[in-house]
């Protein structure tokens, strides 16, 4: 459709056209990688607060946190900065804290929400098993996620965001996640 109107237009416009397309093309400073990697990031942070939007959890879990929804992440993990972004922020009437680890021992209950990314250097399956039967969503961006038992796993491919999610841990997991966001997602067992 584009064509067969560049085609029809007049030899004016598309001068015209063709002026303002090389504008940008000048002015537009190329996307570095680094720049997309960020992007990247940010994108999946902002999955993850809308993400919190449709899980609920358990009432002694939300009274113990007194108001906060602690987001844990390994320390150095990329998409730090993006997560960062999401602090103050609220969820179901919470205050997102973004918290960092270093020692997945200490982590137990001390998350609502927990993110892995495929680039965290950590044994992904041991820091799952520690938190399996806490109250904590788990949200991790490697292809194996959900089937190590994480459980929301998100996937970006040709600019678009996918996810799973993996029922069976959500319920060990005493999370409540919405019907709504279940048919958005493949379901995983």
């Amino acid at each position: 459709m584009t064509i067969t109107r560049t085609v029809l237009q007049s030899k004016p416009v598309r001068s015209v056209t063709l002026g303002l397309c090389i504008a940008l093309l000048v002015k537009t400073p190329p996307v570095s990688a680094n720049d997309q990697m960020a992007s990247e990031q940010a994108v999946k942070a902002a999955i993850v607060y809308k993400i919190a939007k449709f899980v609920s959890w358990p009432n002694e879990a939300v009274a113990k946190s007194r108001g906060v929804l602690p987001i844990c992440l390994p320390t150095g993990d990329p998409i730090g900065p993006a997560m960062d972004a999401l602090a103050g922020k609220t969820v179901q009437g919470r205050t997102i804290e973004i918290r960092r680890f270093d020692d997945t021992d200490a982590l137990g209950s001390s998350c609502a929400i927990l993110f892995l990314s495929d680039a965290a250097s950590l044994q992904r399956p041991n820091v799952l098993s520690n938190v399996a039967n806490s109250p904590v969503l788990t949200i991790g961006d490697s292809n194996d996620f959900a089937e190590i038992g994480g459980i929301v796993t998100l996937e970006i491919r040709n600019n678009r965001v996918r996810f799973a999610i993996n029922v069976g841990a959500s319920d060990r997991a005493g999370l409540n996640v919405s019907a709504q966001l279940l048919q958005l997602a493949k379901i995983r067992e």
